[in-house]
């Protein structure tokens, strides 16, 4: 059976490129296209005081130009809400009259003005804000001979440096893994049930556990020679540092990509037509893989339903392998719990491909 399927793989070049280009080009579009961070945020500049410290405070707040680029200087409120419903800047720092004079008589204060379009982004961008701010003032109160009662030291652990690259690039393979075998298995027995072939199978000798275990290892096969591609993308081209043991990362991997092939299987049993096995594949597999695994949004923060929601995906405890083994390099016993649940996982869906598929029709 498997040879069989490799052997019509390889002799359909259009499914082949299909098979191998799908999962490589989704994992550099999501990787490179994908970004959580807000950095170089074009911002303008009101500011009525003209005064020394409202252009100290902007250029202290530029300096960095990774956060915030100055584009504009307005002269009127009118053109800076022109510029933000324009989108040529997503903020507006505005300096009132008698700044300088406010300040040193202890009571500065100026004004921002954020795009709340998209409130992710605006959050974001008030936080960048208030920590400049917050910085500035610690250093003033210090200057002044302010005793400070509390400081706090933050140090950042397992992924030191923040980068958000690192975390895209890492849930972009679980993704990846729960859609691109899920797809190629599910299409392995409805294109026999759509030329007619499957009734070959129906009157042959091969019993039922044989024909899905045959369908399972093509699936499995050609979907374990994407892995190490995309390992070697996740490790060469996005440089993630695996902290983690190698080993343990490729068979947490080859226990999901078994999960996800029998999905793809149990799929199939659904349909009988091709075109309607990748649609409902593709909605059943990319929709909960990137909103209830924690791949954009943690998923402690979602309600108590999407929580449970969650929890019946089988991408979501890989997620979770993935990120421990990966930056924190988590020892085995952390990793029992998540890798034995991908096992029942897998047994499930393998026990109901067996159920559900007749070997002869009624």
């Amino acid at each position: 059976m498997v040879r069989k399927e490799l052997r019509e793989l390889l002799r359909d070049k259009i499914s082949l490129i299909t098979v191998l280009l799908v999962p490589l080009s989704m994992m550099l579009v999501f990787g490179y296209g994908l970004k959580l961070e807000i950095k170089h945020v074009p911002v303008g500049v009101l500011d009525f005081d003209k005064s020394y410290l409202s252009r100290e405070i902007v250029s202290k707040l530029t300096s960095n130009s990774e956060y915030f680029l100055v584009r504009s200087y307005f002269s009127s409120i009118e053109e800076a809400d022109r510029a933000i419903s324009s989108g040529k800047v997503r903020g507006v720092l505005v300096f009132p009259f008698n700044f300088e004079g406010d300040f040193k008589e202890g009571n500065g204060k100026f004004q921002f003005l954020i795009d709340g379009t998209f409130p992710y982004r605006a959050e974001v961008i008030k936080s960048y804000v208030n920590g400049f701010i917050s910085r500035e003032n610690l250093l003033l109160a210090e200057e002044r001979g302010f005793a400070l009662p509390v400081k706090v030291k933050t140090r950042y652990w397992f992924n030191e440096s923040l980068n958000q690259d690192y975390v895209v690039a890492v849930g972009t393979l679980a993704v990846v893994l729960a859609i691109a075998p899920a797809v190629f298995s599910a299409l392995l027995i409805v294109k026999e049930k759509e030329s007619g072939s499957i009734y070959n199978v129906y009157v042959s000798s091969i019993g039922k556990s044989e024909y899905l275990l045959g369908k399972l290892l093509s699936g499995f096969t050609v979907s374990l020679f994407n892995l190490f591609i995309l390992l070697g993308i996740l490790v060469f081209l996005f440089k993630v540092p695996v902290k983690g043991s190698f080993i343990i990362l490729i068979f947490v991997s080859v226990l999901f990509i078994l999960v996800s092939t029998s999905f793809g299987l149990l799929i199939s049993a659904f349909f009988s037509s091709q075109a309607a096995a990748f649609i409902g594949t593709v909605v059943l597999t990319v929709v909960p893989s990137i909103l209830y695994t924690g791949y954009i949004t943690p998923v402690s923060s979602m309600d108590k339903g999407a929580l449970l929601t969650a929890h019946l995906i089988p991408t979501f405890y890989y997620m979770r392998l993935l990120k421990s083994i990966v930056f924190k390099a988590a020892p085995l016993s952390l990793l029992i719990s998540d890798t034995l649940t991908l096992i029942v996982f897998f047994l499930l869906l393998f026990s109901l491909n067996h159920m559900l598929f007749k070997k002869r029709e009624k």
